[in-house]
Order: structure tokens, then C-alpha cells, then sequence
């Protein structure tokens, strides 16, 4: 089955907003927490390990729930609209000055980066899992997933990547915190509107009785 250009764009800039988030954890979560919050690098970097070990399960885990859903709406689409919304909460809260301190801010840090992760596996891996069902066309599927990596580099490489800091010392006028707030929420929005804004069909395993399932 051959999918339309309309179809192609509507899942691939889906990770655009995804990609923008993912994009600010990787490269400026260290520097936020160490620089802004003043939490010492040795707990970041335990942190950090720990969290990628935990990633490894949770994928798995996540992999398994969403073989096994079977509901109204598809095996996909729960999961991509409640990890999408939940992430989003998650993300946004992560980058708000809740002026803690201590070990307070500890645990916050803590807590939320781990969260972070479970919740962006959530959304991600239904993401993902779409692009074997979206056509039975292997060379069909080759050509539409180029399309999310394309929006994919553009969000977290381009923008986030590339100019991330500039638009962050804009929006922060020499106010670190708030350059990281200010740009987090920004990034949220753009994140739950390319989501939840995509719309495109499955076919195969996930049809409907209509022969495909609108995924939003």
C-alpha cells in the first residue's frame, strides 16, 4: 500500500516536538542541574548512570505492554496520547524553579529525570511501533521513515542542538533559569501540538473493520 505525501508528513512531524525534548535533556540537563541548580556533578553522573540502566527495562517492559493492548483505539494510540501528556507535565515541571533546596531539590532532580524517562518511553515506543503497521510495502516503509528522521534532526539537532543556548539567553536575559524555563515550555507546546496534532493510518495487524484505524 502506497501512502499519500499528506500521510507521510503527518507521522514524520510527530517527532519534531519529541525530538526538541529529548534533544534538551541530552544536551543541556547536565548543565542545567550542576550550573543553575548547583547540584554536584558526582550526583548527576550517578544519576545519570542509573537512569540509562533503567531506560534498558523500561523499553523492554514498554514493548511488551503495548504487544499486549488491545483496546478500542488500537494498541498505539492510548499510549502515544497519555505518555505524550504525561511527559509533557513531567518535562515543563522539570525546568520550573520550585525554589527548593537541599535535599529537597535532591530528590526533585532525582524523581523527575527518572520520570522524565519511563514517561518519554511510554510515547515513544508506540511511535516507533507504528511504522511497521503504517504499510505491508517494506520499501514503502523505507521511504516514510526517513520523514520522522528528517523532522527528528531538524528539532533536536537544528534547533535544539544548534541553537539552543541562543534562544535560551534571549528568553532568560542574563536569567539562567528562567532562559531554561521560558525556552522548556515553549518546547512543551510544540511537543503536545506536532502529537497530537499527527494523524495518520495503520493497516495490518491493527486494522479496524474499516481495514485501517485512524491513529489521532
Amino acid at each position: 500500500m502506497k501512502l499519500s505525501a499528506r500521510e507521510k508528513y503527518s507521522y514524520g512531524i510527530g517527532a519534531l516536538g519529541k525530538d526538541m525534548i529529548c534533544g534538551v535533556i541530552f544536551t543541556y540537563a547536565m548543565v542545567y542541574f550542576t550550573d543553575v541548580l548547583k547540584i554536584s556533578a558526582a550526583f548527576v553522573g550517578t544519576l545519570f548512570f542509573f537512569a540509562k540502566f533503567w531506560d534498558a527495562v523500561n523499553d523492554l517492559g514498554m514493548g511488551m505492554v503495548v504487544d499486549n493492548t488491545k483496546t478500542r483505539w488500537g494498541k498505539f494510540r492510548p499510549w502515544l496520547a497519555v505518555g505524550t501528556l504525561i511527559n509533557a507535565v513531567v518535562f515543563a515541571c522539570l525546568f520550573t524553579d520550585w525554589g527548593l533546596s537541599g535535599t529537597a531539590l535532591y530528590v526533585f532532580a532525582a524523581v523527575m529525570y527518572i520520570l522524565w524517562g519511563m514517561t518519554y518511553t511510554i510515547m515513544d515506543i508506540p511511535y516507533w511501533s507504528m511504522l511497521p503497521n503504517l504499510t505491508s510495502d517494506k520499501s514503502e516503509r523505507d521511504r516514510v521513515a526517513v520523514v520522522p528522521r528528517i523532522f527528528a534532526s531538524v528539532g533536536g539537532s537544528l534547533i535544539v542542538g544548534g541553537f539552543g543556548l541562543q534562544i535560551m539567553d534571549f528568553l532568560g536575559k542574563g536569567d539562567a533559569q528562567k532562559g531554561f524555563s521560558y525556552f522548556a515550555y515553549i518546547i512543551t507546546a510544540v511537543f503536545i501540538i506536532t502529537i497530537y496534532g499527527h494523524k495518520c493510518k495503520i493497516s495490518g495487524s491493527c486494522k479496524s473493520s474499516e481495514g485501517r484505524e485512524d491513529i489521532l
